[in-house]
């Protein structure tokens, strides 16, 4: 994956916080309680938000949390991709770090590394929320990790420099290897009709999606029970579904909120 250029390179909207107007043209009115959020130099607005509303611009976002990264040298060097909706009004930027390499016990080579996930917004469609992830080498799938590992989320009425994004990242690595615990579980548990089904409404596929996954799984089950279940691990079945929010979704929006499905859809797939 290539790097992004340094933040510096990186061309984010120039943001203020403008008053906010009301009533004809002659007689005109400030709302005491609420602000705009704007593009100055478009004059795009994001958003008319409460004066408790407090402006995490994202590149401040960014130098918080790549501070606290560098504070944790055993994640050694990273690996950025960002990518922004709305014309800059939401941010996604996820950090991989490839020198931390675990290997899932069910094929050589079946090499994951963690990832941490960054989203902000300034249409506050997404408050400031940090969220361990992890990549899967084989099939450059990303994976989604269970919400219990690492799920820092703060609205917008905190100073950034009041959240202890530091705390959250310096125990990332020992939140990872939980979780790689548990996918190394799933990896010899056979998945049932009873999982198989409930994540798959879980997750409320469209006809088309519903389609291609379950092309993918014929391809990689090995054939189907009586009840037409694939006969494959509860960890390939997973891979799967991380294979078509990574690879398929059309957008980031859609993305964002088909991890969201998932990650609630995995309390369903620890179970036996």
């Amino acid at each position: 994956m290539k790097e992004m250029p340094d933040i510096g390179e990186i061309s984010f909207p120039e943001i203020v916080e403008e008053p906010v107007l009301w009533g004809y043209y002659r007689d005109l009115h400030q709302a005491d309680k609420h602000k705009a959020i704007v593009n100055f130099d478009t004059g795009k607005l994001f958003s008319i938000v409460s004066n408790d509303y407090r402006l995490i611009r994202h590149e401040e976002a960014i130098e918080q949390i790549e501070k606290a990264i560098c504070e944790v040298h055993d994640l050694g060097r990273y690996e950025t991709y960002t990518r922004f909706y709305n014309d800059g009004g939401r941010m996604r930027r996820t950090y991989r770090f490839p020198e931390v390499s675990v290997e899932i016990g069910t094929r050589d080579k079946d090499i994951v590394n963690p990832e941490l996930h960054l989203f902000n917004s300034y249409d506050v469609t997404w408050p400031f929320i940090i969220i361990l992830g992890a990549f899967r080498l084989i099939c450059k799938n990303g994976l989604v990790v269970g919400k219990k590992f690492l799920h820092l989320r703060k609205r917008h009425v905190y100073e950034l420099e009041k959240i202890n994004v530091q705390e959250q990242v310096s125990t990332a690595l020992a939140r990872f290897e939980l979780q790689i615990n548990q996918w190394g579980e799933w990896a010899q548990r056979r998945l049932t009709e009873k999982t198989y089904t409930h994540v798959m409404n879980a997750m409320e596929f469209g006809k088309k999606a519903r389609k291609e996954i379950k092309g993918r799984i014929e391809r990689e089950a090995k054939g189907f029970d009586d009840n037409y279940v694939p006969v494959m691990s509860v960890w390939i079945f997973f891979n799967i579904l991380t294979w078509y929010i990574t690879h398929r979704t059309v957008s980031l929006n859609h993305r964002v909120d088909m991890e969201k499905r998932l990650r609630v859809a995995m309390a369903h797939l620890k179970r036996r």
